[in-house]
């Protein structure tokens, strides 16, 4: 059994700042406008912490989101047909069949070692109709589960039966557009926008929609040319595509520039030349960390101001290479805070703080700091990593850390400094 020393513990334990939301969240907000139904196995009430806390759309966009209502009764006795029974009933309530059954785990299920593959196998026989398991234990974050969710979805609904089909020609999947790095639908339309006048057209969209631009289309996904990854939850689909399907990939979120001019900027161009290229040559690419480079070791060595960009790493590693290709004079660097880095998001050489003690440590030393404004109270024991009389910070906010607190305007999406 593996026990965590005082230290570790204490370097891990968040005292001042909340932690991001769970990945139980993530999966419910990556499936949420996907036509599916989305089961947590979890005690009623919880519901409201997955959704209600951490979703935008329920005031526009309805979703078949059930809580299995877990009981500590059922929990000991492993009543898992009072799971599958319920499934069913509430299935058979509605007025339209779902287009695939997701069941999504919570602490005490996994805990107990819940055989949800055996289960779903159940619900999907006596249903008719598609149903995954979401590995989720509400102990990641939001980036995890949402992954998770997505690359789900990409086993079960794409088959290599599909490889024959011939491709569109200048097609793109958007992946990981979720809530927690858009939440504004103004940015999806002008990630629509930015995508049609380079002349690319959407194979598929892997999250969210807007009032002009729906999400769905999964089987479509086979058809695209190339995926861009606009956030790390798409990544393990992007993957998955790649390795099966052969479409490369290409990471980057051209709407986080540092421009809100209608013009592309110097970053948005070097997306849209990514994409392109990588139709070319086959090949993958994370654009910002090209832009960045070994920039992150040097900065780690040297005393000189340094503007740090922390978060989750597509979204502020997008921030802080749009900002290095229009300050070429400013040292840039970015610190990676979400769970979700593997599959090139960022280089070895990128701060990757794990726990609220080592995020305080990796901003104390910055002269200027863009992040969620509760970032700026980590600390490392009782003192705390950012000083307003030496550092000055730039909020950011992120509705997966901070939630509806900040989120007010979408009328610009990256203050201007």
């Amino acid at each position: 059994m593996f026990f965590m020393n005082r230290a570790d513990f204490k370097k891990k334990t968040f005292t001042h700042i909340p932690v991001y939301s769970g990945d139980v969240s993530g999966a419910a907000s990556a499936l949420y406008e996907m036509g599916g139904m989305t089961v947590i196995h979890d005690p009623s009430g919880c519901n409201s912490t997955y959704n209600t806390h951490d979703e935008l759309r329920w005031e526009k966009k309805e979703s078949l989101i059930y809580i299995s209502g877990l009981r500590e009764s059922d929990a000991i006795r492993g009543n898992d047909s009072r799971l599958i029974n319920d499934t069913l009933s509430a299935l058979s309530s509605l007025k339209q069949r779902p287009s695939f059954i997701a069941v999504c785990n919570s602490p005490v299920p996994d805990i107990i070692g819940t055989d949800f593959s055996a289960i779903t196998r159940l619900i999907e026989l006596r249903s008719g109709i598609r149903t995954f398991y979401v590995p989720t234990n509400a102990m990641h974050d939001y980036t995890t589960g949402a992954a998770n969710a997505f690359l789900a979805l990409a086993k079960g609904f794409l088959t290599s039966e599909r490889l024959s089909v011939a491709r569109s020609g200048k097609s793109v999947n958007l992946l990981g557009l979720t809530p927690f790095e858009f939440p504004y639908e103004s940015q999806i339309d002008r990630l629509y926008s930015l995508l049609e006048d380079a002349g690319l057209t959407v194979a598929s969209n892997w999250g969210r929609g807007s009032a002009c631009h729906s999400a769905g289309s999964i089987e479509r996904a086979v058809l695209a040319d190339v995926s861009l990854v606009v956030s790390s939850t798409g990544i393990l689909a992007a993957d998955y595509l790649y390795r099966n399907y052969g479409i490369p990939y290409v990471i980057g979120n051209p709407v986080f520039s540092t421009s809100p001019s209608a013009s592309l900027d110097l970053f948005q161009r070097k997306t849209i030349d990514s994409l392109y290229a990588a139709m070319e040559s086959g090949s993958c690419e994370n654009v910002y960390m090209g832009i960045l480079g070994v920039s992150q070791w040097k900065i780690r060595n040297e005393a000189s101001p340094v503007t740090a960009f922390i978060g989750e790493p597509v979204m502020m590693g997008s921030a802080a290479a749009s900002f290095s290709l229009s300050h070429p004079g400013k040292k840039v660097r970015l610190i990676a805070a979400t769970e979700t880095k593997g599959h090139g998001l960022i280089s070895s050489e990128v701060i990757s703080p794990c726990g609220e003690a080592e995020i305080a440590d990796a901003i104390s030393d910055c002269s200027t700091i863009l992040g969620d404004p509760l970032l700026k109270n980590a600390a490392h024991g009782s003192k705390r990593g950012f000083c307003s009389d030496k550092q000055r910070w730039i909020d950011m906010p992120h509705l997966a850390m901070s939630g509806r607190m900040f989120i007010a305007s979408p009328k610009t999406f990256i203050p201007q400094m």
